[in-house]
């Protein structure tokens, strides 16, 4: 296998892991600190959090580690919103702290919550990446994200491949018009350089439509497990003082 089609595979790869991986997770950027006498400000930025999500503080301490903070204020905790110049108050003179020469850093973090699950559709749905390579993976995932860019890479091989093919096809006609003569010779070789461009682009857009077929192939079989889990659960119920196992089955 060349180079040419060890890139193609990787790329085709390197765009199905990408897009399997959530863009939804909170970013805490920007942090700044203000004092005053026996006041920390803390100023920082936040985006794509939910109210679930719970915004939290820590002070590390070069010598100390982190420090058992307790009087912080402002922008912490829950049902918050994502946005600029979020603003904390540790009061650390309340918590018995003085700064004096130490060094420490503020720690402004996100603990998620448990985001709902969506469940894509099943493995069927390779049939579609198989007429559009791409859209497979977005029925799967039931996101669009950059999967559009898989059809874009298949896509522009493909055309690559028709244009060189096409060039292939015209050295050659030159060179047949006059086979045995010394200046046919460039043509012939031109012919098969151009043709060795548009074989390769044809394995590469061929790589990407497997990888993505098979892809979507797997993660709808996993959708399917995971959607016959969700529907089966066991509960304890009581009839009178009695408790019995009750099965839900839902479809």
């Amino acid at each position: 296998m060349n180079t040419f089609l060890i890139k193609s595979l990787l790329t085709g790869l390197f765009l199905l892991g990408c897009l399997s991986l959530s863009l939804a997770q909170p970013v805490v950027s920007k942090i700044r600190t203000d004092y005053t006498a026996d006041r920390m400000k803390i100023t920082y930025d936040v985006q794509k959090l939910t109210e679930q999500d719970s915004v939290y503080l820590q002070i590390a301490s070069r010598t100390k580690g982190l420090l058992k903070i307790r009087t912080v204020t402002g922008d912490v905790g829950r049902n918050l919103s994502s946005g600029t110049n979020k603003v904390i108050y540790w009061d650390f003179a309340l918590d018995g702290f003085t700064m004096g020469d130490e060094a420490i850093q503020p720690i402004v973090g996100v603990k998620e919550a448990p985001r709902q699950q969506t469940i894509g559709r099943g493995p069927l749905s390779a049939l579609a990446s198989i007429a559009v390579p791409g859209l497979g993976n977005m029925l799967v995932h039931r996101k669009v994200g950059y999967r559009p860019l898989i059809t874009v890479a298949y896509g522009g091989l493909l055309v690559y491949g028709f244009l060189e093919r096409q060039k292939a096809n015209e050295q050659y006609d030159r060179y047949m018009s006059e086979p045995y003569e010394r200046d046919a010779i460039p043509y012939y070789d031109a012919a098969n350089q151009h043709r060795k461009r548009y074989m390769n682009a044809f394995r590469g857009a061929g790589l990407i439509l497997a990888a993505d077929v098979i892809y979507s192939v797997i993660k709808g079989v996993q959708n399917d497990r995971l959607r016959r889990t969700a529907s089966q659960r066991i509960t304890v119920q009581y009839f009178g003082n009695t408790p019995t196992l009750a099965y839900h089955l839902t479809f």
